[in-house]
């Protein structure tokens, strides 16, 4: 179990206990116990999401992976390989439940920070799911006239990252962001901070055959 400075610092979630405590006034509005600096969480470091087949690309059920995971830098005695962080891109739905994606209508971009279970105190009463803490990027806008691809930006809400928590089954499967560039590339750049530093992306719809069934059915 993984305490709330450790979700804060090592996977970047200032706004863990805002979003929760927001989340559990909309579902949990029952339960008399307010999330605070002293629990601890399950964390997971993925969720794998089986998709049913898509007759325009494959016969069989597509696997999906969507990582949560900080930077692992091994200790002098660690045996631990050094590990990069991979917090993925994901497409949330409006309705819980909707893995036979067709079209980009009632989705929205998010990164996912943390994959988690609630402690069981907060459980009295009601089912437990796992749940995800993500940060919200804007809707896809109209596609770029020289690129065709849709653009997103980071969602901010009162000077910080648009944050909330999640059902995880909100989760529909994984999706790749491109940062836009511009005349030049900012040399500070890297694979570990670009989704942090950038300020607009492209949404890749040549990622997967999926992505690009899906994109030209939205069209």
């Amino acid at each position: 179990r993984q305490s709330v400075d450790r979700l804060i610092t090592a996977h970047g979630t200032t706004m863990f206990l805002p979003a929760l405590k927001s989340f559990m006034h909309e579902h949990m509005p029952h339960n008399n116990i307010i999330p605070g600096p002293h629990d601890r969480f399950d964390v997971y470091r993925q969720v794998i999401i089986v998709t049913p087949p898509d007759p325009r690309t494959s016969d069989s059920p597509k696997r999906w992976r969507i990582r949560a995971t900080p930077e692992v830098q091994p200790g002098p005695s660690s045996r631990k390989p050094w590990s990069p962080t991979r917090f993925n891109m994901a497409l949330i739905s409006d309705d819980a439940w909707t893995t036979n994606l067709r079209t980009l209508e009632g989705v929205q971009v998010a990164q996912v920070r943390i994959i988690f279970t609630l402690p069981r105190q907060f459980l009295v009463g009601t089912n437990s799911r796992a749940l995800a803490y993500v940060e919200w990027f804007t809707l896809l806008r109209e596609p770029d006239p020289s690129s065709g691809l849709c653009q997103v930006s980071r969602s901010t809400r009162q000077l910080h990252w648009n944050a909330a928590v999640i059902h995880l089954d909100e989760m529909v499967r994984p999706c790749h962001l491109i940062p836009k560039m511009g005349p030049s590339v900012d040399p500070g750049w890297m694979s570990a901070n670009v989704y942090e530093t950038a300020h607009d992306f492209y949404f890749n719809t040549f990622i997967d055959l999926e992505t690009f069934c899906i994109f030209t059915r939205s069209d």
